[in-house]
C-alpha cells in the first residue's frame, strides 16, 4: 500500500540517541528510518498491524530494558551499532561523507557506552514523509502483512522526537 493511501496522519519509528546524533552531525540533520503507521502491535485485531520486531513501542521498550538491565547480550543495541556502520558505509559509497567521517562514525558505533543508546520515539508527519519514502519489499518486512516503510533523508522538521518515561 502506498504511503499516500494510508489514512493515519502520522508514522512512528524508534531510533537511538546515538543514531540521531550521528545523523545530525554527519548527515546534515537528515534521517533514515523504518516506520509504520502503527505505534504498537495489536494481535487481537483482525487487521494485522506490525509484529513486535517492527513495532516502535516494542523496539523502544526492548532497548530501554537492555539499558536498564545492563544486558551484555543485548540484541537491539548490537543491531543498532551494526546499522550505524552499514549506514556509514552506504553514505561513504555515495560520496556523502569523507573517509575521515566514516572512520569516526565506525569508532563511535563501537565505543559508545550502552546507556547512550537510549531510545527515542519519532512521530513523523505522513504528509511530509511522502517525498522521502519507499515501500519495504514484502520479503524484507518483519511479516508479509505488516505495513512498513522506509524514509530516507528525512529532515528533522518533518518529525518530533519523544522520550517515554
Amino acid at each position: 500500500m502506498s504511503l499516500s493511501d494510508i489514512k493515519h496522519p502520522v508514522l512512528y519509528s524508534t531510533m537511538t540517541a546515538v543514531a540521531y546524533n550521528i545523523n545530525t552531525k554527519y548527515y546534515g540533520g537528515l534521517h533514515y528510518m523504518w516506520c509504520t503507521p502503527y505505534f504498537g502491535s495489536d494481535f487481537q485485531s483482525p487487521h494485522f498491524t506490525v509484529p513486535p520486531s517492527s513495532s516502535p513501542l516494542e523496539i523502544y521498550s526492548t532497548i530501554q530494558k537492555e539499558i536498564n538491565g545492563s544486558d551484555l547480550h543485548e540484541t537491539k543495541i548490537k543491531l543498532n551499532r551494526m546499522g550505524i556502520r552499514k549506514g556509514a558505509e552506504a553514505m561513504k559509497k555515495l560520496g556523502k561523507i569523507s573517509e575521515d567521517a566514516y572512520k569516526e562514525i565506525i569508532a563511535i558505533s563501537k565505543l559508545t557506552p550502552m546507556h547512550q543508546f537510549r531510545p527515542l520515539l519519532c512521530v513523523i508527519s505522513r504528509i511530509e514523509a511522502i517525498p522521502y519514502y519507499k515501500k519495504v519489499d514484502v520479503r524484507d518486512r518483519a511479516n508479509p502483512l505488516s505495513h512498513e516503510y522506509i524514509v530516507a533523508d528525512l529532515p528533522q522538521a518533518a518529525f518530533d522526537v519523544i522520550r517515554l518515561g
